[in-house]
């Protein structure tokens, strides 16, 4: 295992050596997006290595293990992410490609103005942090146990940080997503590598009739209350995921629209498998160690790979399952913190402290926040007091009050600045005066998809009654482009984008509709294939239609050619953003 993992990231440090390199003297646009040169291939391994983190291997399988079968909400809120982002990224990368946007935040600040850029980053820097320093959790716990409390948790965390450090250091966007594509290829080779630990270790049919006589209440249809936070939760990451900083930053390194769509197309099947696959480890973990408690349930996956070594006799199967897990949480953790990095450098300093410095110093800054960033997640991970699955849920409810900028601000020239703003601070305010009254969740909705709400109101009704002016000129302009891309200087192509097509939102409603099992009757409470109820497989199937759902959606986003000339309209420099 040791002689395993320390070759793994002796490869990290290597790609970050190979992508320093070859990026030697490169500018900001190279250093923060690979001059938009990554591959489908490359992009959709990343974006599938960013989301699956250490906190899925081994915080979703916990909160499978504490839940029950009700957890189905996690495959299905994963591939609903990638739903989210085929909202946003398709018309995001068009207008990247026009006005040269290296960051999401370039977008905010010349579809608005700088004040809604430095809120909204603000919003999406908490987002990425929170995101950033789970994966110290994961994998403190996953050290801890795999070395059988040989080496100290603090230990691990600390060795974790320090490659991270190098090879996002040295490689910059380009090294870690090279680096994430290699990393995502290990981990679905890991999560196969998982199902066959279930057969050695009694199946999942055996496991699963235990269940059912220790812990039944896991495999019954859930109560109405559960259902109604089913749905939150899968809004909630819905909208929450695509505006991560990390993940936007990936979509806006895909080369064009086709590459995109392709992307789009291989998310799908693989965000279903890996997220189906931990959800089967939870349910299965809970026939082979009932009675775990909250804290020994997070460390579900260690204690099966050491039952694996204990009672085959082999630990080439766990160190293999170890080695994936690892890459999940360097993969989230180092795409996480080069964003943030960047985010600070790029998009606070230079743009509002420094904004004649020289690439290479905006580059140093970058590295030195970044060193920062990771003592700061250290620091903290020393001390955990929530869950995984608990410091997730909590980085979406402040997060979600980027996302209207996006969702909205993408495709209507009405939506303005100052209403931006207010609807951002009033559905922040919300969100944490309901968290902390304790009122997390009311009526099972939780407290950021009502701050969502009450921010889109405020946004979208301030934007609309003040009428029309010389900033929605503006934004008609720059929004012109967000549905055609130009090749080349001579001629465009114009998409019809899977959120401008009608039978996109119904698709949707009907994928909501069927997801959540409030249609089923008590007797489908009986069991069926492999010891699940019924219900269960009835939701299954949901799943299968929502993964085909993305699939059609990238396949409606289709095109028409455009002849003439291009339009002439000013760069993003040139047009003077609201003070």
């Amino acid at each position: 295992m040791i002689v395993l993992t320390a070759t793994a990231l002796a490869g990290m440090v290597g790609i970050g050596w190979y992508s320093y390199r070859k990026s030697v003297g490169a500018d900001l646009d190279d250093f923060f997006s690979a001059s938009k040169s990554l591959g489908f291939v490359v992009i959709a391994l990343s974006i599938f290595a960013d989301s699956y983190s250490g906190n899925s291997f081994l915080g979703y399988a916990a909160a499978t293990y504490r839940s029950g079968a009700w957890f189905l909400v996690y495959p299905q809120f994963m591939v609903a992410g990638v739903i989210g982002a085929l909202i946003i990224a398709p018309p995001l990368i068009n207008l990247g490609q026009e006005w040269g946007y290296t960051s999401p935040v370039d977008y905010l600040e010349h579809r608005f103005d700088n004040r809604v850029a430095g809120l909204a980053l603000l919003f999406m820097i908490w987002g990425t942090f929170v995101q950033f320093t789970e994966q110290f959790f994961a994998m403190g716990y996953l050290g801890k146990v795999a070395s059988g409390g040989l080496i100290p948790y603090e230990a691990v965390i600390i060795l974790f940080g320090v490659i991270i450090l190098v090879y996002v250091g040295l490689g910059g966007f380009r090294g870690t997503a090279l680096a994430a594509a290699v990393q995502g290829a290990l981990m679905l080779f890991a999560l196969f590598l998982m199902l066959v630990l279930v057969g050695y270790l009694g199946g999942f049919t055996a496991q699963i009739d235990t269940v059912w006589q220790t812990a039944p209440d896991k495999l019954t249809l859930p109560t109405d209350s559960t259902m109604v936070g089913w749905y939150s939760t899968v809004i909630l990451v819905l909208l929450g995921l695509p505006t991560y900083l990390h993940i936007q930053q990936f979509y806006l390194g895909v080369d064009d629209a086709k590459d995109l769509r392709t992307t789009f197309k291989l998310q799908a099947p693989i965000f279903l498998f890996a997220a189906l696959t931990l959800w089967v480890i939870g349910m299965f973990g809970a026939g082979v160690f009932p009675g775990l408690s909250e804290l020994q349930s997070e460390k579900l996956v260690p204690y099966l790979m050491g039952s694996f070594a204990v009672t085959q006799g082999g630990t080439v199967l766990p160190s293999l399952i170890s080695l994936g897990v690892i890459m999940a949480t360097l993969s989230t953790a180092g795409a996480a913190v080069m964003v943030l990095s960047m985010a600070i450098s790029k998009d606070l300093y230079k743009r509002f402290v420094n904004p004649d410095a020289p690439d290479q110093r905006v580059i140093n800054v970058s590295r030195a926040f970044l060193a920062i960033f990771l003592g700061l997640a250290i620091v903290i991970s020393f001390t955990p007091n929530l869950t995984i699955w608990g410091w997730t849920q909590l980085k979406f409810e402040f997060l979600l009050q980027a996302t209207p900028v996006f969702v909205f601000g993408l495709y209507s020239s009405r939506v303005k600045s100052n209403p931006a703003i207010a609807g951002m601070l009033v559905g922040a305010a919300v969100a944490v005066a309901l968290y902390f009254t304790g009122h997390a969740e009311p009526f099972g909705i939780h407290a950021g998809i009502i701050g969502l709400l009450v921010n889109s109101v405020v946004l979208l009704g301030g934007s609309y009654l003040s009428g029309t002016d010389e900033e929605t000129e503006r934004a008609r302009e720059i929004l012109h482009y967000n549905s055609i891309e130009y090749p080349d200087d001579e001629n465009g192509v114009k998409y019809i984008l899977p959120a401008q097509n009608r039978s996109f939102w119904i698709g949707l409603v009907v994928v909501l509709a069927l997801m959540v099992p409030w249609y089923a009757p008590q007797s489908w409470n009986a069991r069926a294939a492999l010891g699940l109820p019924l219900w269960t497989w009835v939701i299954i199937g949901s799943l299968v239609l929502e993964s085909l759902f993305v699939i059609y959606g990238a396949t409606i986003w289709r095109k028409t050619p455009i002849t003439g000339e291009r339009e002439g309209v000013t760069s993003p420099e040139a047009v003077e953003t609201d003070d």
